[in-house]
């Protein structure tokens, strides 16, 4: 049977409907399903733990882990984009060939962690009151559920959105995260997969339910004194996914999904690729890990960099709070970051150690080109960030508000208790950041774990949070309350140095106030 040309339209229209009815009842049962698992994990989780509370803290702590990853990954895909789009008629070379093919299953893993998360505790979003007085559920515990939720969808579709932005227009790199790879457990098409769940209008629909929640219910907890409820709502406003889901209308959605089937949102993609490659950088600026409202009280200050050159001795121990970072919001304590500062060539010369063979490869760091051996102004702090532990300068360590200088006392054996705990610090340069907060792991490291490694001859008290032993900035300076195993050198609050006579007491006050 042949079909009337003149009634092609109308065909087309029927098949349509059919599609999308056929496709609505099997997203409701889908979601009826998702439901259900989702109360019964609730549910089981009631029965097995009184403290709901703790649980969902719990969570969130976890959650972290899989954020700072999903950070740590876009800083990277940043930067070997950038090395990629220098060389556009090149073949991509093996060693970032590699690279790709790993994160591109570190993405991919992260995404299915996420996607566990961001189902975990969805039910909650569409809860009746009578459904959260049986299961006895505080309306804040509520709220908290689904910010997790909601931050999980959105930092699934952040990573997303980086992909896209950045290997949109380079079919080199679009073909090689669709081509399978069974050494890395990828198979074929998964850009394509991830393109078409991202479009998805019902997942869309979903997150902004969720964001819509969280904007009704925000201002009911806005004097709540709670670090998880704070750092779930700094994360959502700096999601760039945020205002671009907040404000997508259903015909748009619609209009997407058959105009630009299996792409991404052009939308976005376009307006970043008028400013290049510094538009994807600036869009995505504050995912990187930098999510800053401000600079530092100390950024750009000379005259305290200059002063604090000048007390700085090889192992001093240097601890910092930056307020208006998201990552210092989860971190418990005052403190939050920790580095060490390893010295000058010619102070390394004096403890025998410049040319010893965990020194050398960091001669052109510590002694820049046109700097002699006494010079502070190299490479000589370290510290573990997302991307692994490295060395930094001052001028770049002092985007911050305070910074303290602990330095080591010990009581014997002075020299070779300072020569095995600087061997110990050069050993770190170079490791992955560990995710996990662990001590007991030595492969990966975190900041504070750097005192806890290279400096074997303290004991350093340790806390068991989340199953695992950590230690945390504030642990390290507790140290320094009775001026041994550590001595307070100088203290900066707020950008101001704080009076000699008085900077203990003020750090006192600072470490033990709520």
């Amino acid at each position: 049977m042949r079909l009337e040309k003149k009634y092609f339209p109308y065909y087309v229209t029927v098949l349509v409907v059919m599609i999308l009815v056929v496709g609505f009842f099997a997203r409701n049962k889908k979601q009826q399903q998702q439901k259900e698992i989702c109360w019964a994990n609730i549910q089981s989780q009631i029965n097995s733990i009184n403290d709901l509370d703790s649980l969902v803290d719990y969570e969130i702590a976890e959650f972290q882990i899989l954020v700072e990853q999903s950070l740590m990954v876009r800083v990277e895909m940043i930067k070997i984009a950038e090395e990629i789009r220098q060389h556009p008629d090149e073949p991509i070379g093996s060693k970032n060939l590699e690279f790709l093919k790993e994160n591109t299953q570190l993405c991919l893993t992260l995404r299915d962690e996420l996607y566990a998360v961001t189902n975990r505790y969805e039910c909650a979003l569409d809860a009746t009151n009578g459904e959260l007085a049986r299961q006895q559920i505080p309306e804040i515990i509520r709220t908290k559920a689904v910010m997790l939720s909601v931050a999980a969808a959105l930092t699934l579709y952040d990573n997303y959105l980086m992909g896209a932005l950045l290997f949109e227009n380079d079919k080199r790199l679009r073909r090689l995260l669709n081509d399978p790879d069974k050494g890395f457990g990828i198979s074929a098409n998964e850009l394509l997969e991830i393109t078409m769940a991202a479009n998805s209008m019902s997942k869309q629909k979903r997150i902004q339910d969720g964001i819509l929640f969280f904007e009704t219910r925000k201002e009911m907890f806005s004097d709540l004194k709670d670090d998880d409820f704070y750092y779930l709502k700094l994360l959502i406003y700096s999601s760039p996914s945020y205002n671009h889901l907040k404000n997508i209308g259903a015909t748009e959605m619609l209009k997407k999904k058959f105009k630009m089937f299996g792409k991404i949102s052009r939308d976005v993609v376009a307006e970043m690729r008028d400013d290049g490659f510094d538009g994807v950088s600036k869009f995505f600026g504050n995912s990187v890990g930098l999510i800053e409202s401000r600079k530092g009280k100390l950024y750009g200050k000379e005259a305290i960099r200059k002063e604090l050159l000048k007390q700085l001795q090889p192992l001093d121990i240097i601890l910092e709070k930056t307020p208006f970072r998201l990552t210092d919001k989860l971190i418990p304590g005052h403190f939050g970051h920790v580095a060490i500062w390893v010295g000058t060539e010619k102070e390394l010369k004096e403890k025998g150690l410049w040319n010893h063979e965990v020194v050398k490869p960091h001669h052109h760091k510590i002694t820049h080109k046109g700097n002699n051996e006494t010079s502070k102004d190299g490479y000589l702090i370290v510290e573990a960030l997302r991307e692994g532990v490295k060395l930094s300068s001052l001028e770049e360590f002092m985007n911050i508000d305070d910074i303290a200088i602990l330095r080591p006392v010990f009581s014997d054996n002075v020299t070779e208790k300072e020569k095995e705990s600087l061997l110990l610090t050069f050993r770190q340069i170079g490791k992955e950041y560990d995710f996990n907060f662990d001590v007991n792991t030595t492969e990966k490291i975190v900041c504070s774990e750097l005192a806890y490694v290279c400096f074997p001859q303290i004991d350093w008290p340790t806390e068991k949070t989340a199953g695992r032993h950590t230690i945390s900035p504030d642990n390290v300076a507790n140290l320094c309350w009775n001026g041994t195993p550590l001595e307070l050198i100088s203290f900066y609050h707020d950008g101001e140095k704080v009076d000699e006579d008085n900077q203990l007491n003020v750090m006192k006050i600072l470490m033990t106030e709520k």
